[in-house]
């Protein structure tokens, strides 16, 4: 899905460059250097939701004991973005594009284990970021007024804040948990479900700064494509962004919070419960934004 997202924007992006240079006349139409400001709306959720269930401490399996685990995160967590943005000329009908936003993204799980239906485990999680991402515009004039762009580049952010809620509804607030059982292996006993005590905890829930949590990346890093229209000094966006580094480290090393608990040889939960870590999911992102230039302060344009 992630690619044919990608692919389709791509496609547009190339095919509006190409148009014949007999426009050529109308492309140098938008104002040249500018700054702004900037407001949206987002729609983020993980590339995957497999192996959160282990990276969590528990691990689900089928009535043949074969290892299934999560295997998709409910559609979208919503966000905002507010900040400011800038552009500068380098050709008629190019710009460069910065952006220095704060930026909130997550995704939200809820899911049923197969054989026996009361089993809920729920994940709510909000990230918040400091972005800067940079893109290259490209514009076509209508008039002098209204313009079409394609924009496509790379973004950077930082994790700032963020809150991480997980709810496991076996055996509720009742300690010790009778649905749970310390063991690495699927068995009857714990309903097919394998439970690493040393991430897990005894508690149903958990609620936890989200970039506080060891084996949380901070840093992102990713591409960003997108299309939009300009009327005079507003410009209207639609933007999609990948990441490529994972929000969580599958193979981060917890070998000292193990070896406390007695248990030498093991690094992480993927280990114990003898899963092999699939590849860290990261977050993408669907926003609509509006951005107001202030035209008055650098080109006199009418606004």
């Amino acid at each position: 899905m992630n690619r044919k997202i990608i692919i389709y924007f791509l496609s547009i992006f190339i095919l509006i460059i190409s148009i014949n240079d007999t426009y050529a006349q109308r492309r140098n139409k938008a104002p040249k250097n500018r700054f702004g400001i900037r407001a949206g709306f987002n729609m983020s959720d993980l590339t995957s939701a497999a192996g959160l269930d282990v990276f969590n401490g528990l691990a689900f399996y089928d009535a043949n004991k074969n290892y299934v685990g999560f295997t998709d995160t409910k559609p979208f967590q919503y966000g905002f973005n507010v900040g400011a943005i800038g552009q500068i000329q380098i050709s008629d009908s190019w710009f460069i594009q910065p952006s220095f936003i704060f930026t909130t993204k997550g995704y939200k799980l809820n899911t049923q284990n197969q054989n026996m239906e009361f089993q809920n485990v729920e994940l709510d999680v909000n990230a918040y970021y400091i972005q800067i991402p940079i893109d290259v515009v490209w514009k076509f004039s209508f008039n002098e007024d209204f313009r079409f762009f394609a924009q496509g580049g790379v973004f950077l952010g930082l994790g700032v804040g963020g809150k991480s809620n997980f709810i496991d509804h076996y055996g509720e607030k009742i300690i010790p948990r009778p649905q749970h059982e310390t063991t690495p292996f699927p068995t009857d006993v714990n309903g097919f479900i394998g439970y690493d005590p040393t991430v897990h905890g005894l508690l149903y829930a958990d609620r936890d700064e989200t970039f506080k949590t060891e084996g949380t990346n901070k840093w992102e890093l990713g591409l960003e494509i997108g299309l939009g229209f300009e009327y005079k000094s507003f410009q209207l966006m639609l933007s999609y962004q990948y990441g490529f580094i994972g929000l969580y480290d599958y193979n981060y090393d917890f070998t000292t919070r193990y070896e406390a608990k007695g248990q030498k040889g093991i690094n992480n939960s993927f280990q114990y419960l003898r899963q092999e870590a699939p590849k860290s999911p990261s977050l993408h992102t669907i926003s609509i934004s509006l951005a107001y230039y202030m035209d008055f302060l650098s080109n006199k344009i009418r606004y």
